[in-house]
């Protein structure tokens, strides 16, 4: 063991000194830079100030709007106009560089959103891809914020580009969680002329959740992006170091009067049939067929209920793959799309940062631990406002799958929004017959938010399960994200028998201190190129439970500079301490041995401006690798022909040197994405793994011939070990409102 440790600490491949001289000479360099260019900042913005002007009058109308982006109607001129758009980036405070307008008007039924975006350049705006829930950034974006309940916690929001593609996103806990799988029924088109274009917008009030009350007065703001200066603007101004949209810096909508959600039922019927096995002259095929309905109702004016029969997932595309070079399970983020809606409801603490320990993690329910999917009976889930309580309830039956038992599971979160701070309390269960058994977790959390800035939060839980088990677990943080500075510190402990067979945590038995801290520069001189040079460290602590000793400790120390066209280098050094108390097989047949082991790495990075016709990326990683040394490679490229059609390729190579054996990893991606229009799709995705010795293929075909309904064609291939399994699936989908 003593051999190990000091190859690793003094570097005896070679590959260790010039990691680390490289890491110290970049790193002195981009400090240097940074002290010479960076001057004493702007003058502060009174948000504040600014945000009392903010008051937009909805007019109500009484003749039909046509959607097609022209606002041509007669009504629209007689509309109030919001104007005066205020940039975020790249000079915060100042004055929109393009001219901004946007009109609201309403009806029974629906608001109308308006907007007229002037743009100097001919060219226009840049439009980066078609699909619905495009990248906000990455290309010219319009639309607008919705807080219908006025509290500055929630909103929903609709954007869209200059070829009128759509997203539609919810943001919960003033911005801090955010969830674009939300899909709602709304229309939208745009149209240009010389000088910029236009958009129009058609939301259903029946899409939306609000009080029911004689006047409304919203939150309301307006976003506009300007990529080709890399423009960030709002109507109502928000901090630079706020990415997210958050309702408490947004203005006021008044003016709505004699409005109701009406029915809201959507009635979403489906079909399915797949074909497998279809190699030749394979004699084994498979045909299969199912059929289910999603219901969604709406229960008065702030609760919606969604009753699901034979949930199906075919229509999801598979899952990016990830070569696992740690000990603990990874990450893989929930796709379903029953599970995507209103996922604020359920959520306890902040998803964002805490990996170690995510209380409710839906991904548990309907698929196995090799990620196969278990056949959903059924279930419910109610979310939405009662009073001063927010709801969030699901509850889900699974039918048996191979040697394992139906199970229910359930969650449960029920929490009251108090001026700045919150409480909640929730239940998380799983129950099945025979030696599965149960498993029952039960807690509460609190959330305390001192300034627009800073807060702290923290939850606890414990746990039942089958065998008389018993456990706790539990995690308190503070968040602060200034201007200038940003930073995290948290802690989180579980006990060696909690368990939570509804939620992740890579590793148990932990006691974890978790930090962050940056400081951010804004260089004057180098404004043309660079936007921001910021410098920081981030770090882990492990221990156990009881803290009777280190397990192991991570350490970052970084610089990351962000160009003025939206690109950014990353240099980085990462120092690691692990313990292993048994032994551990990195790869097939290479076990590392029990020890102790230190090791570092420098991690550069580098990613070019993504709303180009051709993009990149770049990454290293060398150094040590517990008893030996690493080298890694990773990198993209993308290719966007024009809104239509782009294409992207990725490949991951680790080349592993250690004295118990070398091996290698590889790891390729190639995507073509192709959109007809705003409404026909057609995807290919093909992955290579060589851990797994695997070639998967997808090909997936979408129409979306109205709002919430779709036909999808699938084809998915599978290699692996010469093997091959072939599988062909249609899906209908049909949404009803009334």
């Amino acid at each position: 063991m003593r051999r190990s440790r000091v190859k690793a600490m003094r570097g005896d491949s070679g590959h260790r000194e010039v990691g680390t001289d490289g890491c110290r000479l970049a790193v002195w360099m981009t400090i240097a830079l940074a002290l010479v260019s960076v001057r004493p900042g702007a003058a502060q913005v009174d948000f504040a100030a600014i945000r009392a002007t903010k008051e937009l009058e909805a007019v109500r109308i009484s003749d039909p709007i046509v959607i097609d982006g022209r606002l041509d109607e007669p009504v629209w001129a007689r509309a109030p106009v919001a104007r005066d758009f205020v940039q975020q980036e790249p000079i915060e405070g100042a004055v929109s560089t393009e001219r901004s307008e946007v009109r609201v008007l309403y009806d029974a039924d629906a608001l109308y959103v308006g907007g007229t975006l002037y743009d100097s350049d001919p060219r226009g705006g840049i439009v980066n891809e078609l699909k619905r829930d495009f990248a906000t950034y990455d290309g010219d974006t319009a639309g607008v914020i919705l807080d219908t309940f006025n509290k500055q916690l929630e909103n929903s929001n609709f954007l869209t580009n200059p070829a009128g593609a759509q997203r539609d996103s919810q943001n919960y806990d003033d911005g801090r969680e955010s969830n674009a799988n939300w899909d709602a029924v709304w229309w939208v088109k745009t149209a240009r002329f010389d000088g910029g274009w236009t958009m129009e917008m058609k939301i259903p009030f029946k899409a939306l959740r609000f009080r029911k009350q004689e006047e409304q007065v919203w939150g309301i703001n307006l976003l506009r992006v300007i990529r080709r200066k890399n423009e960030r603007t709002w109507w109502s101004p928000q901090p630079r170091q706020f990415r997210s949209f958050k309702p408490s810096y947004a203005g006021r909508l008044t003016g709505l009067g004699g409005i109701s959600p009406g029915l809201n039922l959507y009635v979403k019927p489906f079909f399915t049939s797949a074909l497998s096995n279809l190699t030749l002259p394979n004699l084994d095929r498979r045909y299969d067929a199912d059929g289910g309905l999603d219901v969604k109702y709406g229960i008065g004016s702030a609760l919606t209920l969604d009753l699901t029969y034979r949930t199906d997932f075919s229509q999801v595309e598979v899952d990016a793959q990830q070569i696992n070079l740690t000990r603990f399970s990874l990450f893989f983020p929930e796709k379903r799309e029953f599970f995507l809606e209103n996922q604020g409801a359920f959520r306890i603490g902040d998803t964002r940062q805490q990996r170690d320990l995510l209380p409710f993690f839906s991904r548990r329910i309907g698929l196995s631990a090799a990620g196969q999917p278990v056949p959903i009976l059924g279930g419910l889930r109610l979310t939405g406002r009662q009073g001063p309580l927010t709801l969030g309830l699901v509850n889900m039956q699974t039918e048996a799958f191979g040697d394992r038992p139906g199970e229910n599971f359930a969650a449960a979160r029920v929490g009251r929004d108090t001026g700045t701070s919150s409480i909640a309390g929730f239940y998380l269960g799983r129950e099945a017959s025979g030696p599965a058994g149960f498993n029952r977790v039960a807690g509460g959390e609190v959330r305390l938010k001192f300034s627009q800035t800073i807060d702290v939060s923290g939850f606890v839980m414990g746990s039942a399960a089958s065998g008389n088990l018993t456990g706790a677990a539990g995690r308190a943080a503070f968040n602060m994200s200034e201007n200038r500075y940003t930073g995290q510190l948290s802690y989180t402990n579980i006990t060696p028998q909690f368990r939570n067979d509804v939620g992740f945590f890579p590793r148990g038995d932990i006691g974890l201190v978790a930090w962050h801290a940056a400081q951010h520069f804004r260089p004057d001189r180098l404004s043309r190129w660079v936007r921001t040079f910021s410098f920081g460290t981030r770090g882990e602590r492990f221990e156990n439970s009881r803290h009777e000793g280190l397990l192991s400790r991570r350490l970052r120390a970084y610089a990351v500079q962000e160009f003025a066209d939206g690109g950014q280098l990353d240099t980085a050094v990462n120092w690691h301490h692990e313990l292993l108390t048994e032994p551990f097989e990195v790869s097939d047949g290479i076990i590392i041995p029990p020890g102790e082991y230190q090791f570092r790495q420098l991690t550069p990075s580098l990613s070019s401006d993504r709303s180009r016709w051709v993009s990149g990326t770049f990454a290293y990683t060398g150094g040590g690798f517990y008893s030996g040394t690493i080298r890694g490679y990773s990198g993209g490229l993308r290719l966007r022909v024009d809104e239509h059609l782009a294409t992207s390729a990725d490949y991951d190579y680790n080349e592993v040197d250690l004295p118990e054996g070398r091996f290698t990893t590889k790891l390729a991606r190639f995507r073509i994405d192709s959109s007809f229009n705003t409404t026909m799709f057609l995807n290919a995705f093909v992955q290579y793994n060589s851990e797994a010795h695997s070639w998967l293929t997808n090909v997936r075909y979408r129409l979306n011939y109205r709002p919430l309904s779709d036909i999808y064609l699938v084809y998915t291939e599978t290699r692996t070990n010469g093997s091959k399994d072939r599988t062909v699936a249609i899906k209908h989908t049909i949404s009803l409102s009334f």
